[in-house]
């Protein structure tokens, strides 16, 4: 399911200028800017666009760095950074994802850096790549799910305990334990070119399913 979160705050302008390192105020670079626009949306090609504007940008931003989680609240890694444009006047950022996976829904964050501080915008946005199979719905109710590729991913939507157990050839657990949202990764049986893998969640999923995905 392809979603499109756009966010024109009040009056269409954001403020902020909270600086996150602990350091005396006095000594930290003005940051403070007013974003109109942060938006992302899945991409009919694959991947997320990561779109924002800024009213007004403090000259002492030297890069935006993009933050992307798997859920709203919690986790997020540093996903990339976006230099400033030399142009001061051309306020309109993108930025393309192209690592995010088909059927995993992410969440993203901005922050507006300087020479030795960094200030996040309070604000953030969520895309889900398509599947291209018809099947989004179905996976987006999914608390935990198998991916394609050629390793075998484990995406956890929903924190909860997970069990993953390989159910052909040499039966074992892969997996058993709470997980939190996210990808997680096993390698394939060696030898075996298919196997049988049984997925449960504490939420009450389960599933037999065929690994490779079709």
């Amino acid at each position: 399911m392809n979603r499109f979160i756009s966010f024109a705050l009040w009056l269409g302008l954001l403020s902020f200028g909270a600086a996150t390192l602990a350091q005396s105020s006095s000594n930290l670079p003005e940051l403070s800017s007013l974003l109109s626009l942060f938006s992302a949306h899945a991409l009919p090609s694959g991947g997320v666009r990561i779109n924002w504007t800024l009213e007004q940008q403090s000259p002492t931003i030297v890069n935006f760095r993009i933050y992307r989680g798997y859920e709203d609240v919690g986790n997020f890694a540093v996903l990339s950074e976006v230099a400033v444009h030399e142009a001061a006047d051309v306020l309109d950022y993108s930025f393309p994802d192209t690592t995010a996976r088909p059927g995993v829904s992410y969440f993203y964050k901005l922050a507006a850096v300087g020479q030795s501080s960094e200030s996040v915008f309070p604000v953030v946005i969520s895309a889900t790549p398509r599947m291209g199979d018809g099947s989004d719905k179905a996976v987006d109710a999914m608390p935990v799910m198998l991916l394609p590729g050629n390793n075998i991913s484990l995406y956890v939507r929903h924190t909860g305990h997970v069990r993953l157990d390989l159910v052909s050839g040499n039966r074992k657990p892969l997996v058993d334990d709470t997980l939190q949202p996210g990808i997680y990764e096993f390698d394939a049986p060696a030898g075996q070119k298919q196997v049988t893998l049984h997925l449960s969640h504490e939420s009450g999923y389960e599933a037999d399913i065929t690994w490779p995905l079709q």
